[in-house]
């Protein structure tokens, strides 16, 4: 919490736009806690007529001893000021009240003395935010809201470049912990969807959001601008304090073992003591070293030796090949040629077109004494289950030998098991 004498110098600026003089605001601390702790005299009073002077002075002492020409000066002044007010107006009014508006004006010292006025533009900024999203906004307080938003991000963009050309390490590192850019700039984004969307075809409140993250950004750059100071110079310091964390790993990778001991130089530390006993060291080596690896044998196969995949693939193609060939039997009855057009036609598509895959497959086999051809003349007809193919014929070679099925049976058979 920054003293008394800096808020008063920040309370100067604050009350430079009503002083009638440069001597508006007293340059003495006393005068600032005397109006706190006054306040919290009458705050705390549980009567609702107020206080006399005397009974005000009596209670004013538990927080610290004050002059008596002191606190008379003060109280007359507090009376003109209307900090403090009559209870009834009539002359010689002995009981006094707080003004409200004086016990807020104390809280709004505080918090501009500690946070410089960056808190009342954050309220500002989430206050026309909130406005915005729930249409409770009229046009020309929008114009304003943003005029001043903007206002505000550029006089505080312009204080942080001053502070950080001309100011301390310490001063700038307490001026920034005032700030809060992420905020500022979730707020200023969001304000400038929201006027993007609810005013799509208004060129000045467009051009007044635009301008307002303009603002933004070079607000953030102050504000970064400032942090960066202070981890350059921090770092050229070697002030551990105020570096970060990747400076930090940067120094334990890059600096020599001397640089990184002086660090130490200043510090005070207890000697080193172990810290186990040699019986949880043996415990430890015990349970962490290495075992030795004994080599196993691989398990036998479990296939059986009697299998043979080429022979079952052989087996397969042999079985196929019988099942075709009777098939075709069934075509011929025993005849040298027959013509399929019409038994292909009767099945249908795409029945047919699977049979004619495997009589050509028959007709491709030289182990198989049959051939089919196809004739050259096309036969249409746009409403059958096939609408278009050629002739088909199927004929036999020579007459197979009587022991072809039963072979093909046995091996079958031999394959099943």
């Amino acid at each position: 919490m920054p003293s008394d004498e800096i808020v008063l110098k920040r309370l100067r600026s604050f009350f430079a736009s009503v002083a009638s003089d440069a001597s508006a605001v007293t340059d003495d601390p006393r005068a600032l806690q005397l109006a706190r702790d006054l306040s919290e005299v009458f705050a705390d009073h549980a009567g609702l007529t107020g206080l006399t002077k005397a009974e005000a002075e009596q209670a004013l002492a538990r927080y610290g001893r004050y002059d008596k020409a002191y606190f008379e000066s003060r109280f007359e002044l507090f009376i003109k000021m209307e900090l403090i007010s009559p209870f009834l107006a009539k002359k010689h009014q002995q009981r006094y009240v707080l003004d409200p508006s004086g016990l807020v004006g104390v809280l709004v010292f505080e918090r501009l003395g500690t946070r410089g006025g960056v808190d009342e533009m954050l309220l500002l900024l989430d206050r026309t935010r909130w406005m915005l999203e729930r249409g409770e906004i009229s046009r020309a307080d929008l114009v304003r809201y943003l005029k001043r938003c903007r206002q505000l991000l550029t006089v505080y963009a312009a204080k942080l470049a001053r502070l950080v050309g001309t100011a301390s390490i310490t001063l700038l590192i307490e001026e920034h912990h005032n700030h809060n850019a992420a905020r500022v700039q979730q707020d200023v984004h969001s304000m400038n969807k929201l006027v993007s969307d609810g005013f799509p075809g208004d060129h000045e409140l467009g051009d007044l959001a635009f301008r307002l993250v303009e603002a933004e950004l070079l607000y953030r750059e102050q504000v970064i601008a400032a942090v960066s100071r202070v981890l350059d110079q921090g770092g050229a310091t070697l002030d551990f304090s105020v570096l970060s964390a990747e400076q930090y790993r940067t120094a334990a990778q890059e600096c020599s073992l001397e640089e990184l001991a002086s660090m130490g130089t200043s510090l005070v530390v207890d000697p080193p003591q172990p810290w186990i006993d040699p019986g949880s060291l043996l415990d430890a080596i015990e349970e962490y070293q290495p075992r030795g690896r004994i080599s196993v044998r691989p398990p036998a196969p479990t296939a059986k030796a009697e299998d043979d995949p080429i022979g079952a693939m052989r087996a397969r193609y042999e079985r196929r090949a019988y099942q075709r060939a009777r098939q075709v039997e069934d075509y011929l009855q025993g005849e040298q040629a027959v013509e399929l057009t019409l038994a292909l036609r009767a099945l249908g598509w795409p029945e047919a077109g699977e049979q004619l895959m495997e009589l050509l497959a028959v007709s491709a086999d030289p182990d198989q004494p049959f051939s089919v051809e196809l004739g050259q003349m096309l036969l249409l007809e746009s409403k059958g289950a096939v609408t278009y193919m050629h002739p088909v014929f199927l004929l036999r070679h020579r007459q197979p030998s009587p022991l072809t099925a039963e072979q093909a049976m046995s091996e079958e058979q031999e394959v099943a098991r």
